[in-house]
């Protein structure tokens, strides 16, 4: 799994499905991704048990991607401090372009 976008992220998957939050870096206002079904591969006995669990660490880790590169369209970057924020905690109506509020003053 690769470095999630905001600075704090959850993982709600679970063997069924993929799911991830990520949050505001300024307020912790969250987003979450959609739910991916996981395909399973049609391995569903015990004897498959060891390619379901490769299956699922490689779907896994696409949804990952999916989810993190979706986060980008609820993130605003901050050129000034770096941090990826919510449209709240963003100045786009300021003089500022591309920062932050905080950073804005």
């Amino acid at each position: 799994m690769g470095f999630p976008l905001t600075r704090k992220s959850t993982d709600h998957s679970d063997p069924e499905k993929f799911v991830f939050s990520f949050y505001c870096d300024q307020c912790g206002e969250g987003w979450k991704s959609l739910v991916i079904p996981f395909a399973s591969g049609g391995f569903t006995s015990v004897e498959h048990e060891e390619a379901r669990q490769l299956l699922w660490a490689q779907e896994h880790k696409a949804a990952f991607d999916q989810a993190n590169l979706e986060a980008h369209w609820h993130f605003n970057y901050c050129a000034k401090c770096g941090k990826w924020v919510c449209d709240t905690c963003f100045d786009a109506d300021g003089q500022n372009e591309h920062i932050c509020k905080k950073c804005a003053g």
